[in-house]
């Protein structure tokens, strides 16, 4: 496993950048993973409704959130409620 990170990525910079679980520079933060089948976290999800979905359906549409397993799914509706709340305010 190490070989292949070195191999792949050869910049120091980039491989610690990688280890730490951040994204790197110029890049989104997805913030805390919601949906683990996806790899969409909660920072994408606040994003899609702030772009008009509101609905759990409509996330998923935008970020595939909440369309595999299904687990998240309630989860991503509290979100969509913090959020439509926060906006009302």
């Amino acid at each position: 496993a190490i070989s292949q990170l070195t191999a792949s990525h050869g910049d120091l910079r980039k491989r610690f950048a990688l280890v730490a679980g951040r994204p790197g520079a110029g890049r989104p933060d997805p913030g805390a993973t919601v949906c683990s089948c996806f790899s969409v976290g909660v920072n994408q999800i606040a994003a899609a409704v702030r772009g008009g979905c509101h609905s759990v359906e409509a996330v998923g549409k935008e970020t595939s959130a909440g369309t595999n397993c299904g687990s998240c799914r309630g989860e991503i509706g509290k979100i969509i409620d913090r959020c439509l709340a926060a906006a009302a305010e």
